[in-house]
């Protein structure tokens, strides 16, 4: 995720920002059920996609705040708002969360590909 994404630009107050006029992305279920029928993958909702994410962040060690982050999340206490997140100091964070993922697939995490370029794996 951080190594794929490493090549992209933060924008505002999140790590992942919409171009759309109002700056929020407002709806994603066309393009999810788009991606889902080209995949032939049926049931995964993004409300599920979200909840694995930050179970599976967890599983990796990642702290609550960074996961938050990532996912959008405003602070959810005050002193979490203390303690802004660059989207380089989520790097670690987010390496290790990829590298998890990926080992539950049976996939070998690279850091020191070239980011933001995907590579086919068997």
């Amino acid at each position: 995720m951080a190594h794929l994404l490493a090549g992209l630009p933060e924008g505002g107050a999140y790590v992942f920002a919409s171009t759309a006029k109002s700056g929020r992305i407002t709806d994603t279920r066309a393009s999810h059920a788009k991606a889902l029928k080209s995949a032939a993958i049926d049931g995964p909702t993004i409300h599920g996609l979200r909840r694995s994410f930050s179970l599976l962040g967890e599983a990796a060690g990642a702290p609550a705040g960074a996961i938050a982050r990532v996912m959008a999340h405003k602070p959810s206490a005050t002193a979490e708002g203390y303690r802004p997140r660059s989207f380089d100091a989520l790097r670690p964070y987010l390496e290790r969360i990829e590298a998890h993922i990926l080992s539950l697939a049976g996939v070998l995490f690279d850091s020191t590909g070239e980011p933001g370029k995907l590579h086919v794996v068997a």
